[in-house]
């Protein structure tokens, strides 16, 4: 009896085991009280059976489904929305959705669901209520180009479809089936292989159809006939981005909508260059006859970006019957320019005709290089004659997004004018080189919250009064702009201007200088930011983490990501902990060069123990002996790899008192002896100060070098070192007199040095000059004559560093030379540190 107990306890806790793999949670929302279980990416292979029978919305999303079985889902009779997105689904059953009468919305996108075989019949017919059906991005590449016919009698049944979404084949037809999907209004083609679209392709899909997607279809030239669209009279959504179907064609398919109104009109990226030909080049001029259509339309929000567009005929691309309708427009990665003449008169009319334009976006528009002064003398008289334009711009007051990054356009200056109350908020300026510039009216700039300053070395955008004085700018970012040569402080000039600058951002939320090789930051340079929340400082030299970051209160997300930092340091522990206890605290260190020795074994054991929200737990460090491992890694053999840091602390407690106590005696002789010591240390220090006084060094820097090496210190080392830090080096090829004994020459040049840099290749490493300096450095740094020893490695690696090196490790600062050369700029920063200190 009691055997039976036990299994019948066994049994019903079996259910109560397995919902807690999902998460159960309640949701109050507009539509009522919702039980939702979430069973995201828990690693189940079939649906589960022992979830609550009262769940409104199921999610069993990047899973390892492999097939629905009959009658899987029968005990959820009041679901409303199921999940299945991101599994392996190749195979449903025909029952498998009894009992969801109730279902809304079923996601079975990002599966391996044949079109052709995994639909029948009644595989739909329970779902009678369902409104929404995403299955797409699940066909294979389709080998042929045939016909394709989609199952029109399997989705026939669902005749309460609102909103469709599925693959595109290279040439589909769509059956009589699809006409009973009367109340269908959005349609959705998104994983897109399609070669042809005749007129009658869409024609059995529902009139009531307002929205059609059709996108990222690149892998063929789209030929398109003129009426595809005529089925759909009652569009207001219209999205092509990303298919190859010419810009061209695309606007002649609009002839079924003249006159009528648009809310979103996309037509970004499909223009394809690697399809260009002589009918449909991808250098692209606006026509007239090309706009005949679209210039009727009314259209809110018009997308024409990344289509080759290098000109535009008069009264065309600019040219609408009913520009206020206009709200967003984007020219986005084209090349055209508004120069002076009837462009500059079109874009002029368009700004002051468009009074309900919000957003404009012309940006990434490479134009064309700087002209000369005789080619921009003539192009100047030429415009003069065709027109009388004003160089002026004057923004509507209704822009709220202005997108000018990446406009490299030098023939022609243009003013471009913020007028008075203005709603501008966005503002990107980012890597813009041209001969445009800004100027803000009296309280035009009181609503700007975000502003893009990347690249920009100088704060000429931002140092305008009107701007900073009477913004409320919430977000800056300010990345690869070189910002540690205008904040070093001998840089008087422009870090005072920065500093009064950031004195004046007391409403900053967000600020991003990452990638702009600081290792500082100006004393109190944020001390004005009371609510500053997110920092970004990632791809700099910080070795620590500056002061005063750690009296900032308000800060949520810290990114010091691809710096130098090698520990934070217990303060800045103290601060991230309170921060995080507080209000939440993500901070990302990843790509740093951490340290795991006996001096930092607090740090790894924050690391595995805090509560703040890190980018990682398995950060990559480097061992006393110059490996590397990650600190999780380290933190888990503590006992094996920092035993001896116990045992030397120990000893340096016993060596404490023996000093003392040795200390002690000594001090009673020397009391003893007081006088006759004071005049021996008198004479002493006197020979020792003149001899101080007299030493001078001939060179800055001795480098020991390899005979594979010429090219590359000819070529790269001498221009920085002597040219652009005017250091004085001294090179065996060049500096070595004749008829002397090349060692002796040797000895005394390193002797005259000041600093020691061994350019360590594999040729060099084993010949002899190499082990004669390696001794001579040895030498001269026992008597103190040398700063500093630097090894640069190039094509190899630290683990081959040879043993010679390894004696006098402790003086040695190590530089690995990359690949790649976007680090070549923290690499000679690095350097510079080493060995021009004294001059930073």
């Amino acid at each position: 009896m009691t055997y039976f107990k036990y299994v019948a306890i066994s049994f019903m806790l079996i259910p109560f085991v397995t919902s807690l793999q999902c998460d159960i949670v309640l949701n109050e929302s507009t539509e009522g009280r919702k039980k939702i279980a979430n069973c995201q990416n828990i690693g189940l292979t079939q649906v589960p059976s022992f979830l609550p029978n009262d769940i409104n919305i199921l999610d069993l999303s990047e899973n390892n489904i492999k097939n629905l079985s009959n009658y899987d889902f029968e005990r959820y009779g009041i679901l409303e929305k199921l999940m299945l997105k991101k599994n392996i689904l190749h195979r449903i059953e025909e029952k498998s959705f009894v009992g969801l009468n109730r279902l809304k919305i079923l996601d079975m996108s990002e599966n391996k669901l044949n079109l052709m075989q995994s639909y029948t019949s009644e595989i739909f017919l329970p779902l009678v209520n369902l409104t929404n059906l995403d299955i797409r991005r699940n066909i294979k590449q389709p080998s042929d180009t045939n016909l394709f016919h989609y199952p029109d009698n399997a989705f026939a049944v669902l005749e309460q479809l609102d909103f469709f979404a599925l693959d595109m084949a290279p040439n589909p037809s769509f059956g009589k089936g699809f006409r009973r999907l009367k109340k269908l209004k959005s349609l959705t083609f998104e994983l897109c292989y399609l070669k042809y679209l005749n007129n009658s392709v869409f024609e059995n899909f529902s009139s009531n159809i307002n929205e059609f997607n059709l996108t990222g279809c690149r892998l063929h030239v789209v030929h398109v006939e003129n009426n595809i669209l005529l089925p759909f009279p009652k569009m207001t959504k219209l999205n092509l981005e990303g298919s190859c179907m010419h810009l061209k064609q695309a606007l002649n398919i609009l002839s079924p909508f003249v006159g009528k109104k648009f809310t979103l009109m996309n037509f970004g990226g499909l223009s394809c260059p690697v399809f260009s030909n002589e009918k449909n080049p991808f250098a692209l001029t606006i026509t007239k006859e090309m706009m005949r259509y679209l210039r009727t339309i009314c259209v809110e929000s018009l997308d024409l970006s990344d289509n080759g567009i290098i000109d535009f005929e008069e009264d065309s691309l600019l040219s609408f019957d009913r520009p206020k309708c206009l709200e967003h427009i984007y020219f986005k990665g084209n090349r055209f320019a508004f120069s002076k003449g009837r462009q500059m008169d079109e874009l002029q009319s368009f700004i002051q005709t468009s009074t309900n334009l919000k957003t404009l976006d012309y940006s990434y528009i490479p134009v064309r290089y700087e002209l000369s002064n005789s080619d921009l003398g003539r192009n100047i008289v030429h415009e003069k004659k065709q027109s009388k334009s004003s160089e002026v711009i004057i923004f509507p007051r209704s822009l709220k997004t202005l997108l000018l990054s990446n406009v490299l356009c030098y023939d022609f200056e243009r003013l471009l004018l913020i007028p008075e109350e203005s709603n501008l908020t966005y503002l990107d300026l980012s890597f813009g080189f041209s001969l445009i510039a800004i100027l803000f009216q009296k309280n035009s700039s009181q609503k700007i919250e975000t502003l893009l300053i990347d690249g920009h070395p100088h704060s000429t955008f931002i140092d305008q009064d009107e701007l900073i004085n009477n913004g409320k700018i919430k977000t800056l970012k300010w990345r690869d702009a070189s910002l540690y040569m205008h904040m070093n402080p001998e840089n008087k000039h422009y870090s005072s201007r920065i500093q009064a600058l950031f004195k004046k951002l007391k409403y900053l939320e967000h600020l991003d200088m990452s990638k702009n090789s600081l290792w500082f930051l100006p004393e109190n340079l944020l001390q004005s930011m009371t609510y500053l929340s997110e920092l970004r400082l990632s791809k700099n030299l910080f070795r620590l983490v500056p002061r005063q970051i750690t009296d900032l209160t308000n800060i949520k997300l810290l990114d010091f990501r691809q710096n130098l930092l090698t520990t934070l340091d217990k303060k800045t522990r103290i601060w991230a902990d309170s921060m995080n206890q507080k209000q939440g605290l993500d901070v990302l260190m990843a790509d740093n060069a951490f340290e795991c020795k006996c001096d930092n074994l607090d740090f790894i054991e924050w690391i595995n123990k805090t509560k703040v929200k890190l980018d990682s737990r398995s950060y990559k460090c480097t061992l006393a002996n110059g490996s590397l491992i990650n600190v999780r890694e380290a933190y888990g053999k503590l006992h094996d790899l920092f035993s001896h840091c116990e045992s030397s602390t120990w000893l340096t407690v016993a060596s404490t008192l023996l000093s003392t106590c040795f200390v002690t005696a000594l001090l009673l002789l020397i009391y003893g002896k007081r006088w006759e010591i004071s005049l021996f240390f008198y004479r002493q220090f006197r020979n020792i100060v003149k001899k101080k006084y007299c030493k001078s060094f001939k060179y800055d820097v001795f480098v020991s070098y390899g005979d594979d090496s010429g090219p590359w210190i000819k070529k790269y080392l001498i221009p920085k070192l002597e040219h652009d830090w005017k250091l004085k080096m001294c090179l065996k090829d060049r500096d070595f007199l004749p008829g002397c004994s090349y060692f002796d020459i040797e000895a005394e040049s390193i002797e005259k040095s000041r600093h020691v840099i061994f350019l360590l290749t594999p040729s060099f490493k084993s010949s002899e000059d190499y082990l004669f300096a390696v001794e001579r450095v040895k030498h001269e740094k026992r008597i103190r004559n040398i700063e500093n020893i630097i090894v640069l490695a190039k094509g190899i690696s630290l683990k081959d560093i040879p043993t010679e090196l390894t004696y006098i490790w402790n003086y040695v600062s190590f530089i690995q030379w990359p690949d790649e050369t976007d680090d070549f700029d923290i690499m000679w920063q690095q350097l510079r540190l080493w060995i021009c200190h004294d001059l930073m």
